[in-house]
Order: C-alpha cells, then structure tokens, then sequence
C-alpha cells in the first residue's frame, strides 16, 4: 500500500525544484548569450540597412540599400571595398536626382546575379512617399566587369500597385529567349501577394496567385520577435508583415522555391511549368507543390547541393534543410536578430541584418533601429 504521508523537502531538494523552477521560467526563444563560433561580421554599415546581397565567385560583395525604410540620400547600390560602400556602378545611377525615375535606382531591394551580370529589383518605394510612381519599379542589369546598364525592365500598371512591394527576384536562363526572371511580391500595408514572372526578351510581365493561399499570411500566424510573441495583424502590426518573400532556384534551375514570413509553410513549382505563358494560373495552382514548413521570416538562400537555409527570426538562427528533408542548426547568435538577405558563395552563408521590426509604424511611432547595421558572414561547409 502506498505510502500518502508528506515528507519535508530536504534543502537539497529545495534547491533542485527552485532550479527547475526557474529552467521553465526561462523563455523559450531567449536570445543566445553568446556569439557562435561559425558566425563573423564582414561589414558593418553605419547609416543605413542593407537588404539584398550578393558574393561574386572572385569575392566582391554587393548590397542593395532601399529607401522604404528610411528615404536617405546615400547611394542605393553599393560595392564594398576595403571594407567600406562605394556607389556601383556609380554615384549618378544610385542617389536621387532629377532624372527621370527610369533612369537611377529609387529604392532597390532584390538582388541576385546571373553570369557577370548583377539583376537588381527597384521596389520603387520611398518613405514618406505613399504612392509608387510610375517608372521607379524596375528590373536592371548591370555588368559587372563594365559598370554598363545594360539592360531596364519598366514595372508600371495593372501590374504594379501602390499596396505592392516588390520584394526579391531569381533569373532563370533555361527558359525563354533571353532568360526568365521570378519576383517575389510581398504587399504592403494590406494583403496584396503574388509572383510575378517577366520575360526579359519582351519585358512581358505575368502577375500569378494573387492574394492566394500559396502566397499569402496564414489566418491567427503568431510568432516570436526579440524574444516577444507577435501575431499577424494587418490594423495592428506589431511586427513585419506581407505575403511571399524569400524565393531562390534549385542547383539546376529546374524548381523555384518560396517563403512566407507570416506563414510556416513553404512551396515550390517547377521552373518549366512556371515560365510558361501557355501554362493557366489554375494549371499551374494545380502544379504547386507543398515542400513542408519551416520557421521561416523570409531569407532563403541554397547551396550546390541543394541544401535550402532559412533565416529564423524566432530563434536568432539559420537552419538548414537537406535534400532528405532533415533540418540541422546552422547557426544561432544574438545577432541575428532579424536575417534578412540570404546568399551561398563557397562553404559562406552571407545574411544582412535587417531592424525591419524596430521601424517607428511598429513601435508606436518610435524609431528604435540602431547603427551597426551588420552583414554577417556564416561557415556552413559543403563547399
């Protein structure tokens, strides 16, 4: 017969339940003490955030500055040398000025390279401009070698609303003419998601999924930001919102994968299917595919192997997903507090830090971003 008399706790045992005690009391997605070992600064901007980048295969590293944010002055495309950003492909091509809105960067957020050639996205949205102007939303290639514009793709209507933000972009020379290229449209202050898909031979623009489930928040999304739990609100955001984000190309350009920031789950469409004009959009609705979900605020990037890493604002980290499905830690470190842009070069994941979740329309109107504005340089092997 079991025994029911209490017994005192002995003070060994009040000293374990109070450690217990205080173990559970810990938050879940506490923010890491500690730097990782794997995880470097490789440059430290003082003004402004970067959003996307890029590491060509000789190293030189690239970064796009938006204005979104913050409307600043300051060159909106930059290479860094010796540590430092310089204009690319120059000072005249990358502040504001008079010219024509087709004719310099306005507010560019993607950025990705194909061959010697930078293809950057121009979201065209500035702070304290409500409306997207016509002509300031464009697809450029840059050559690199030459610093030559060679080619602007124009994003004006019924294509480009004021409520989108165009966000990131991949190119796929395997289809088309010239090349296909997939944008990433993630909304602004309302639902307003899709993909895009642009011919660049004709400059054709196709607007697919919009407002789709495939694309678009998951109804009650809640997740942690800074050691906070926010959820999904359009009239109350606490946190950034918006529809696909992160999207990126397998190795062998056959399947174009994307992320949601608001919602866990990520797809995928084969690339010959989705650059196809003859395809419907309830054909290629039919074609998508469920790829699993992943704690994911919008950074997707893939190496050689066709590992896929995600930036995980929740937990300070950077997983990975094998081509088993298996998800590993690559990193997690404090500051890594909202990764942003995603790029593979060589065994490196390069990240950009964004603030996004500290801008003043998220506070209460208090701006609590602070510099450095990090871009931070990850060895994940597998080169």
């Amino acid at each position: 017969m079991r025994n029911t008399q209490e017994r005192p706790f002995s003070p060994n045992r009040l000293r374990a339940l109070a450690l217990a005690i205080a173990c559970a009391a810990t938050p879940v997605f506490a923010t890491p003490s500690a730097p990782a070992a794997n995880v470097q600064v490789a440059v430290s901007l003082q003004k402004n955030e970067a959003s996307g980048v890029v590491v060509t295969p000789d190293g030189r590293m690239f970064l796009t500055i938006p204005r979104a944010g913050v409307n600043h002055s300051d060159p909106s495309l930059v290479e860094i040398v010796n540590g430092q950003p310089v204009a690319f492909p120059d000072t005249a091509y990358t502040v504001p000025s008079d010219k024509p809105l087709a004719d310099w960067l306005v507010s560019p957020l993607g950025l990705t390279l194909s061959g010697n050639t930078l293809w950057v996205l121009d979201e065209g949205k500035r702070a304290g401009i409500d409306a997207i102007p016509r002509d300031s939303a464009k697809l450029v290639a840059i050559d690199i070698p030459t610093r030559t514009v060679r080619k602007t793709i124009l994003i004006n209507k019924p294509q480009l609303r004021d409520t989108e933000q165009l966000n990131d972009l991949r190119v796929d020379m395997q289809h088309g003419a010239q090349g296909t290229v997939y944008i990433s449209n993630n909304g602004f202050s309302k639902p307003d998601s899709s993909l895009l898909v642009v011919d660049i031979a004709s400059g054709k623009v196709r607007e697919l999924f919009k407002d789709q489930p495939q694309v678009s928040p998951a109804p009650g999304y809640m997740t942690w930001v800074e050691g906070k739990p926010h959820a999904y609100s359009v009239d109350h955001a606490t946190m950034p919102q918006g529809g696909v984000n992160g999207i990126e190309l397998s190795p062998d350009g056959k399947t174009l994968y994307w992320t949601i920031p608001t919602n866990a789950n990520t797809y995928s469409l084969p690339t010959a299917l989705l650059s196809d004009p003859k395809q419907s959009e309830a054909q290629l609705a039919k074609a998508v595919h469920f790829e699993g979900q992943a704690a994911s605020n919008g950074g997707i990037t893939v190496d050689e192997h066709g590992t896929l890493y995600y930036g995980d604002a929740s937990h300070h980290a950077i997983v990975a997903k094998d081509t088993q499905g298996q998800f590993s830690l690559v990193a997690q470190d404090p500051r890594l507090i909202w990764p942003d842009g995603l790029y593979y070069r060589d065994g490196y994941l390069y990240v950009t830090i964004g603030q996004w979740q500290r801008a003043p329309g998220l506070n209460g109107g208090k701006d609590l971003r602070a510099a450095p504005y990090d871009v931070l340089k990850i060895k994940v092997g597998g080169a």
